[in-house]
């Protein structure tokens, strides 16, 4: 994507997702379909869920070609409430999937994420 953006790893959330506004602001040719799924979770119930292929984008040394069907929503309740703690706001969740996918080990200790080859 080419430019930094700010992501929260959530090992409890089931699916990644992007700002639907930022991913739209950055890549405004992105094509989006509906998404019908489970939106329970964030922000109450219900909300517009769409989906988008998303091109490559890096974390630290790792990179990943291109994330398919990555779920944008709108995540203005999730910053609003980074606002309220005083913490800058978000543009992407790393979810379970990312994580499992990727056969991702988080160190605790060390702060660090690691992905197995």
């Amino acid at each position: 994507m080419g430019q930094p953006i700010r992501v929260v790893l959530d090992t409890g959330a089931s699916h990644s997702c992007m700002d639907a506004a930022f991913a739209k602001s950055l890549l405004p040719e992105l094509h989006t379909e509906e998404h019908d799924g489970v939106t329970a979770g964030i922000g109450g119930d219900d909300f517009e869920v769409r989906i988008a292929n998303i091109p490559d984008f890096k974390i630290g040394h790792f990179k990943q070609s291109a994330y398919d069907n990555m779920a944008l929503i709108d995540f203005s309740y999730i910053n609003q409430a980074y606002c309220r703690l005083h913490k800058q706001p978000i543009q992407m969740i790393l979810g379970n999937d990312f994580l499992v996918e990727h056969n991702a080990v988080i160190d605790y200790k060390m702060r660090s994420l690691f992905f197995e080859k």
